[in-house]
């Protein structure tokens, strides 16, 4: 047996309710980072509240679940991000959010341009935002009335995988789900 350790940072906690926002927090270590487990990549925090940093990497996977979920109900995902001053790459790069029901449910897809478009402004070291924002309109998956004897489980992610750019600079401050 290889007790080699693994490249990629497997979510350790649950998500956190917020009951100021009616939202459901994952802190960074409460979400996967496709090569999460190499501080090369990225830097994944012990300290709660503080951001994942991405050091580098040309495949942007992160991803993560949520399952307190009801039959009929939709739910709004996110995530809080900034970027670093040096940050780069994100000029021209897709940046996609994917959302579905348990394992065998249909992807939902949707590309979040204010990453690209707002690059410039983002990279300014300002507040993390929210995105999708306003202009990317609201990404919200409706769970099935039906669903009532299915796996209810939502998984979510981030992904830039298309490009092959290399990337830097992004900080994952955390992810939410809202009922709608």
């Amino acid at each position: 047996m290889s007790s080699q350790k693994s490249s990629h940072h497997k979510a350790d906690s649950k998500m956190e309710q917020d009951n100021n926002r009616k939202a459901w927090i994952s802190q960074p270590s409460g979400l996967n980072f496709v090569w999460g487990g190499d501080s090369r990549y990225w830097v994944i925090p012990k300290e709660p509240r503080m951001p994942a940093e991405l050091k580098m990497v040309s495949w942007l996977e992160v991803t993560g679940s949520f399952d307190k979920i009801e039959p009929g109900k939709t739910y709004r995902i996110g995530f809080k991000i900034s970027f670093k001053p040096d940050a780069t790459g994100w000029d021209k790069a897709p940046v996609f959010m994917s959302a579905k029901i348990g394992k065998k449910g249909k992807t939902v897809w949707k590309r979040i341009k204010s990453v690209s478009q707002n690059f410039g402004i983002l990279k300014g070291g300002s507040e993390p935002v929210n995105i999708p924002d306003e202009s990317d309109g609201l990404f919200e998956i409706l769970v099935s009335p039906t669903a009532l004897n299915q796996v209810t489980k939502l998984q979510f992610g981030l992904y830039e995988v298309w490009t092959g750019r290399w990337k830097t600079g992004l900080l994952i401050h955390e992810a939410f789900v809202q009922e709608v």
